[in-house]
């Protein structure tokens, strides 16, 4: 119990005015002298002990009083309100504390130390009536806030706190108009790991920085935020984390800075952002910046932001779950970027990115599902693989003018993928390595219109079962290495001559073709095939014509096959299709049969009225017929009476025999042609 008799002049001053509601000013209106840093050389004009402090907030008033409010004071000694009910408000306005200010487990109404110095503030589990107020405050020793609970604001503006270690610890506090550190400077962790802020909580440019073996900088793993919270243009060096967040509003880094290279830089793994996360604008990050299994709504935004984490992974995202779209434009990162199974039920776009990962993985979104369109246009470039395995894409993907760079390995695969729409990789696009379209399912068209495609000694394109409604394969030149279609089914495939490079196709359907060749540009098309032969291509060439109701071209084709075919044949198996072909084409041409037909009879008829064979037995038989002698020669299966009555001797016996057996090969040769031909309609 202080008596009244013992105050000081300047504690008598503060008393007096505590009973009339009135402000006790100290200042002196200089504004160097009456600066809080040098508080320790002010003299007892302006010192008050704590414990007059403490009396005059701990006591009961008959009549109510507006509170104290001191300014400019030294207060001497530990104001300790631990475990007491204050009943007043009490406002500290730049004042020097020789010692922390001790509110544990304090019940106050609304406290402020505003532009005030302190070496500390220990406020565990207090309970704040009103506001809580630390704005501009100097700090020397750690704000000790865990497990307060402020009826209204917690406000920490422009406040400086420098200790090595623990800074800020708010763990638990609970904060229900809003949390408010605009500016704060902070050497020293600032902890506000599962805080509950009704409101907003805003960090607004504030300078964090932690060092030697401490890791993080801003911890706000499990907050729970019902309204907005703004982390905008911070400077951080050493790491945030948020893991496990529970955000309602706007949950938005904007323009901040966080440097912790070859680390962990942002660790956001399990958010939930219903109002969107914010890591654009001017967002940067040397070191890793991690999403994986969070679950952000409306918008996630990295448009603009900067991650580098060379030789290691820029951003981690993997099973990211948005309700909304995912804005990546112009984003640069070295390192890896990770959406592999991530879930956007909007649209992903990467328009204008820059992402290096040299010999590695640029873009990895294997089997990611995105609802909407998949945009990595308008100069987006990777120097690293751009992996879309197993992803589905609900309407269309856009790489048109996008420069992927894997040299050697593969520039894009989306093997297995699936497009509702349209794949759009022309105008410009270029790839330095593979392509990889195996298995892939596009419900409508892939363009490669202009496409530069480049994969020297290796595949420029590997779209084995390859499904799409259309095929635009007009490149900027013949692709640098080669094309395999095979067992692709294509409903229109659309080309250009003057582009043909080299292609596997065995087992690629098609339904028609664009343009419409003769079947000899064709058949260059089906020979840049560099497999040994193989019968499919030229079955499907020929039924295209067919469908078309060009059979010569169709025949054409089948002929060629047959052809091809002979050639891998060993050289004594060759002899009898080298006599179809010259013969009857492989019973694809059958008036060249009619003509070696005529041929021979006319051969027949000349040599045989020139020397008439003599009669089998004189006196018997029809009377000679050069022409229908030399009919019944040549048609083996036919008697016309006229071969048995006459028997040729010398070189007309030989030509007989010649005729004979030229007939037998002609009927023979027509019989497995027309078989051939019959089979194939």
């Amino acid at each position: 119990m202080v008596r009244v008799e013992e105050l000081s002049v300047a504690e008598r001053r503060v008393w007096e005015a505590f009973e009339r509601g009135e402000e006790a000013d100290f200042t002196t209106g200089d504004g160097e002298q009456d600066a809080p840093a040098r508080g320790d050389r002010w003299g007892a004009e302006r010192t008050i002990r704590a414990g007059v402090v403490a009396e005059l907030l701990l006591r009961e008033e008959a009549r109510p009083v507006a509170g104290l409010r001191v300014k400019g004071a030294r207060i001497a000694g530990e104001l300790n309100l631990s475990h007491s009910g204050v009943h007043h408000s009490a406002r500290f306005l730049s004042c020097f504390f020789d010692r922390a200010p001790n509110l544990y487990w304090t019940r106050a109404l609304q406290v402020s130390f505003t532009g005030s110095r302190l070496p500390g503030l220990s406020g565990a589990n207090a309970q704040v009536g009103g506001h809580l107020r630390l704005d501009g405050c100097v700090f020397t020793g750690t704000v000790e806030l865990r497990g307060a609970q402020i009826a209204g604001s917690l406000t920490l503006d422009r406040a400086r706190v420098d200790v090595a270690g623990l800074a800020v610890d708010c763990d638990r506090m609970q904060a229900d108009r809003g949390v408010g550190a605009i500016g704060l400077r902070a050497r020293g962790q600032v902890r506000l790991s599962n805080v509950t802020v009704h409101g907003t909580l805003i960090l607004d440019h504030a300078r964090l920085a932690v060092g030697g073996s401490e890791r993080e900088a801003l911890n706000l793993d499990g907050l729970v935020a019902e309204g907005n919270v703004f982390c905008r243009h911070m400077a951080v060096t050493g790491m945030i984390t948020c893991r496990n967040a529970r955000v309602t509003g706007p949950f938005a880094f904007t323009a901040t800075t966080i440097e912790r290279p070859g680390e962990m830089a942002f660790r956001g793994s399990r958010i939930t952002a219903s109002g969107g996360l914010f890591l654009g604008g001017g967002f940067s990050a040397t070191g890793s910046v991690r999403l994986a299994d969070s679950r952000v709504e409306r918008e996630l935004s990295l448009h603009g932001a900067r991650l580098d984490n060379a030789g290691g992974e820029a951003l981690q995202a993997g099973e990211l779950q948005v309700e909304g779209s995912v804005n990546a434009r112009e984003l640069r990162a070295r390192g890896r970027v990770d959406l592999s199974m991530a879930r956007v039920s909007g649209s992903l776009v990467l328009d204008g990115a820059e992402l290096a990962a040299p010999g590695g993985v640029a873009l990895d979104a294997d089997g990611c599902s995105v609802g909407g369109s998949l945009s990595c246009a308008g100069g987006f470039r990777a120097e690293g693989a751009v992996r879309l395995a197993d992803a589905t894409i609900g309407t269309y993907a856009d790489f048109n003018g996008a420069h992927l760079r894997d040299p050697g390995g593969t520039a894009l695969d989306a093997s297995a993928a699936t497009v509702g729409s349209g794949l759009f990789l022309g105008r410009g696009f270029t790839t330095e390595g593979e392509l990889n379209l195996i298995g892939t399912q596009v419900r409508r068209h892939i363009h490669l219109n202009d496409a530069t495609l480049s994969n020297p000694g290796g595949r420029a394109l590997a779209a084995w079962q390859l499904e799409a409604g259309e095929l635009y394969l007009r490149p900027k030149q013949p692709p640098e290495g080669l094309l395999d279609l095979r067992h692709a089914r294509i409903g229109v495939l659309r080309d250009d001559p003057a582009t043909w490079s080299p292609r596997r196709q065995d087992g690629l359907t098609y339904d028609a073709l664009d343009p419409i060749l003769p079947a000899t540009r064709r058949l260059e098309w089906l020979r840049g095939d560099p497999d040994a032969y193989v019968p499919q291509p030229y079955e499907q060439l020929a039924g295209t014509y067919r469908r078309l109701g060009h059979d010569e071209e169709a025949r054409t084709v089948l002929l060629h096959k047959q052809r091809r075919r002979r050639a891998t044949l060993p050289r004594h198996s060759r002899l009898w299709g080298v006599v179809q072909d010259v013969t009857v084409g492989y019973g694809y041409r059958p008036l060249r049969a009619a003509a070696w037909f005529a041929a021979l009879l006319a051969l027949g008829a000349t040599v045989f009225t020139l020397d008439p064979p003599p009669p089998a037995e004189a006196g018997k038989g029809p009377a000679f017929n050069a022409v229908v002698y030399a009919l019944d020669l040549l048609f083996p299966l036919i008697d016309f009476g006229q071969e048995k009555a006459f028997q040729p001797t010398g070189g007309g016996q030989w030509i007989a025999y010649a005729l004979v057996l030229a007939g037998w090969v002609l009927v023979t040769t027509i019989a497995t042609g027309i078989t051939r031909a019959l089979s194939r309609q």
